[in-house]
């Protein structure tokens, strides 16, 4: 549902060209992140378990892009042996593999292994699957094939290590622990102090090693695993990952229970982040950032595990049917429930559309929300329910409410308002009296939309074609002669008599209503139609893709390409940006032009090491001063002083510049090397690399968007850097920890 006031504030706003469509809410109420892998310090991967996605963050887990496909097989488990290449074990024996960070896949099949719950691999193509039958399997080709093992047991594995090419290690319920020393041909049950499954293990070196499980215990070993001790440990609460580097050792579980280690895990602190979420797994980048996933919830840490702060928190899983905004900053949006888990529920936004949380507005099928500017707003749904606030729904009243399925709604005042619907009793019903009682003032139809022009004037149309008018603010109504049989979806009025419909087609009227004129171009299933002028207006399909006119209808272009496997539903202009809600309780924003308020980029820091969101222009600066070279990412700062970034998106909007960061250089590990010599540069993809102290060195390669595209160790003055993989272009090279930064040119 739409406003006249939004509408005409975007008269004001140039139009550019557009772009695709952005998912602000990946993360759902039912989504389960059961592992995530970062492969620098702002960019990740994880899997959602139990919607069958998977997610990449190119800003540190601030927002996330669910990849072009949703897996045939949902998956368990998630292996990456780079930024590009990786493995999943998903259900029924299903193994997906991508060489471009999940941008494609293809499978295998492992027939009869059943859901592959853990995978651990020793290097590029040697690694082994434990599956929740108590199967075992290997793979010498990255999971291109795969061999049956025989494990011993038919209890579900839930863990899995391997140390090196013989020596690995499988636990699964029941306490089972089993233990192999050559590759996995057998498997040794291994009597362990143990009253519960083992979730994660790592071993420090070929005797040394730890485990951790369920009930809180953790265990360990100083002869390759032979035997075992318990070690105390802080909680009871079930642990059910375990992520090393180093010394530092990070351990989560059930009740938001997240432990951690400085010292190889001979002590533990332990804290809670959400006793009602569980969370599964977290990986922590060399720099100090790293991410947690959970239930519905991923985490963010900036000084290596230490804190950490919530930046997603999921959503309601749900089809959101209807929204609305109130100004350019407040809206929300209403939903009902379906097969497959869906559930009932309104989510909120207070910054435009940008991210959106759940509201309390108790169980109902909602169907039909509106907003005013002033704060006063009407929510409808199955068999009458409706409620009214006065805070954009920041809280909400219920009433009684008339026996008709609200399919929409439209507040005049925080006691007169208008619920419209069908199925049965069909019609809009009208109350006066906040709720306590409704008259049906239009008797028939199922409506799905409504919208007025001013407090007095206003249209509704539905099923079937059903097109009308009132001039009393819906005491009255007319029927109208409609120009169609069709469902009429959506409805937008310029004024008093330039208006427009949209469903399986559309039209124009330019008589308040009295005789319509089809638009042939607008296709099936159009879920919205609005217009920022006479001339200019937007059709949004239940697909997704967007139609733009420049000539009052006659003819259409697309502007918006359709997303993957979405339905939208409605769809509205808001603040110089597209904002569509659908099907899964999907939120998409497409940006049209550059906001009237540039946005503020956030700055993250880890130590000496800033970072910011990736986008196709970045700037550094420093003192106000732009800093040479510097626009990539993340930045190590060298020097003393007031840090701060400005952005530019793909509309070329310019942001505004970043709240400043102050660094103070203290001396203490601060790595000053100077930039390597680069020959040849230009080149054709070798390069010779020239140092001037040998140390060890992490090399990042990205290109202009900020993008990871290769990255390899050396501790040598000298190193070969391989890019024949690599389109021609321009490129950055840079080394963790270390404050300088190449151009690398490739023809």
């Amino acid at each position: 549902m739409r406003t006249p006031a939004t509408a005409l504030l975007l008269l004001v706003i140039p139009l550019l060209h557009a772009q695709t469509w952005e998912l602000v809410t990946p993360i759902k109420t039912r989504s389960d992140l059961t592992a995530v892998h970062l492969h620098s310090p702002t960019n990740a991967v994880t899997i959602d378990r139990t919607l069958g996605f998977v997610l990449r963050t190119s800003d540190a887990g601030d927002s996330w892009e669910r990849m072009p496909y949703n897996l045939l097989n949902v998956p368990r488990s998630l292996w990456m042996w780079d930024d590009q290449r990786g493995i999943i074990g998903a259900e029924t024996g299903r193994f997906y593999r991508t060489t471009d960070n999940w941008s494609s896949v293809t499978s295998v099949n492992l027939f009869g292994f059943g859901h592959a719950a853990c995978l651990s691999f020793v290097n590029d193509t040697l690694g082994w699957a434990a599956s929740e039958s108590g199967k075992i399997a290997r793979t010498t080709d990255g999971g291109a094939t795969w061999t049956l093992q025989t494990s011993g047991t038919t209890n579900a594995l839930v863990g899995l290590y391997f140390v090196n090419d013989t020596l690995g290690f499988a636990s699964g319920t029941g306490s089972v622990l089993l233990r192999t020393s050559n590759g996995g041909n057998t498997w040794t049950p291994i009597t362990a102090p143990i009253t519960f499954n083992m979730r994660g293990f790592h071993f420090f070196n070929a005797f040394n090693g730890l485990a951790v499980g369920m009930g809180g215990e953790i265990i360990r070993t100083s002869d390759a695993g032979l035997t075992w001790t318990q070690q105390p440990s802080p909680t009871t609460n079930s642990l059910l990952s375990l992520f090393v580097r180093g010394d530092l050792l990070i351990t989560v579980g059930n009740g938001g229970v997240v432990m951690r280690s400085t010292n190889g895990g001979d002590t533990w602190t332990a804290q809670i982040l959400d006793p009602n979420q569980d969370l599964y797994h977290a990986y922590i980048d060399p720099s100090g950032f790293g991410l947690l996933g959970g239930e519905a919830r991923v985490y963010r840490t900036t000084d290596h595990g230490a804190t950490w702060t919530a930046v997603q928190i999921g959503t309601y899983h749900t089809k959101l049917t209807k929204v609305s905004f109130g100004t350019d900053q407040l809206g929300a949006a209403a939903g009902w429930q379906t097969m497959g888990g869906y559930e009932n529920g309104v989510v909120r936004t207070t910054d435009g559309g940008r991210h959106w949380a759940n509201v309390n507005a108790g169980n109902a099928t909602w169907g039909g929300i509106h907003l005013r500017s002033d704060g006063v707003g009407w929510l409808g749904g199955g068999v009458g329910a409706n409620r009214h606030t006065t805070d954009y729904f920041a809280s909400s009243t219920n009433h009684a409410g008339p026996n008709v399925a609200i399919r929409s709604t439209w507040a005049f005042s925080p006691t007169t308002a208008l619920a419209c619907g069908g199925y049965v009793n069909g019609g809009c019903y009208r109350t006066t009296n906040g709720g306590s009682t409704w008259q049906q003032v239009l008797n028939g139809g199922n409506i799905f939309d409504i919208w007025f022009v001013n407090d007095q004037l206003g249209f509704c149309g539905g099923q079937g074609g059903t097109l009308a008018r009132t001039t009393n603010g819906g005491v009255t109504w007319e029927l109208l002669d409609s120009p169609t049989n069709s469902d009429i979806h959506s409805l937008f009025f310029l004024n008093d008599t330039l208006g427009f419909y949209a469903g399986n087609g559309g039209a124009r009227t330019t008589d308040g209503g009295d005789t319509w004129t089809l638009m042939p171009e607008l296709p099936q299933f159009t879920m919205s139609i609005f217009f920022t002028d006479p001339d200019t207006g937007y059709a949004v399909q239940f697909s997704g893709y967007v139609l733009r006119t420049t000539n009052g209808g006659d003819t259409w272009d697309m502007v918006v390409p359709a997303p993957f496997d979405v339905g939208l539903n409605d769809a509205q202009l808001v603040d110089g940006a597209l904002l569509a809600v659908g099907d899964q309780g999907d939120v998409f924003r497409a940006p049209l032009g550059c906001p009237p308020t540039p946005h503020i980029p956030t700055v993250l820091q880890s130590g000496n090491t800033l970072c910011t969101a990736y986008r196709p222009s970045i700037q550094w600066y420093l003192n106000g001063e732009p800093l040479p070279d510097a626009t990539w990412p993340c930045i190590t700062a060298s020097e003393p002083g007031s840090y701060t970034v400005v952005i530019t998106d793909a509309l070329g909007c310019t942001s505004a510049p970043s709240v400043p960061v102050q660094v103070i250089i203290t001396g203490v590990d601060t790595t000053t090397a100077a930039a390597p010599l680069l020959h040849p540069n230009p080149g054709t993809g070798t390069y010779q690399l020239r140092f001037v102290e040998a140390r060890p060195r992490l090399l990042h390669l990205h290109d202009l968007q900020g993008r990871l595209l290769h990255q390899q160790r050396s501790t040598d003055p000298n190193a070969v850097l391989f890019l024949e993989h690599l389109p021609a272009g321009l490129y950055v090279l840079s080394a963790e920890g270390e404050a300088w930064g190449v151009r690398v040119v490739k023809e």
